[in-house]
């Protein structure tokens, strides 16, 4: 099982890599700067996805965005999918949680990676 993890940060990314890398998570991470990029990731590789890490502010697509077309596509709409995002407003959590009821969590940068890990952990089988 393939992580997509989806920032316009190449700096966000690294970071986030690291922080897997080091807590034993060893699947591959596939990545996307922005939502546009995500749908295609996903469009060659949903079968071999089983969670995506997500930003909401992006170029192009936001995660939001992304995430709506997401739940509309039977192949996409039960993958587990955590926002990791600086829009951290109660409005924006609301949102997401509107978007995709289904939302695996919801993480403001900066996060606590142990928190972060715990919720990854439990989606990875």
């Amino acid at each position: 099982m393939k992580i997509l993890l989806v920032d316009d940060s190449i700096l966000d990314r690294k970071l986030l890599i690291r922080i897997l890398m080091k807590s034993g998570i060893t699947q591959e991470i596939l990545q996307a700067e922005n939502g546009e990029q995500a749908m295609e990731v996903l469009a060659v590789n949903y079968k071999d996805i089983g969670l995506v890490l997500l930003d909401w502010q992006m170029p192009k697509v936001s995660g939001v965005e992304l995430m709506a077309g997401m739940v509309k596509i039977p192949e996409l709409a039960g993958m587990p999918i955590i926002m990791v995002t600086a829009s951290g407003s109660e409005e924006n959590k609301r949102m997401a949680y509107q978007v995709n009821p289904k939302l695996a969590g919801f993480f403001v940068k900066p996060y606590k990676s142990e928190e972060l890990i715990a919720a990854i952990k439990s989606h990875l089988h």
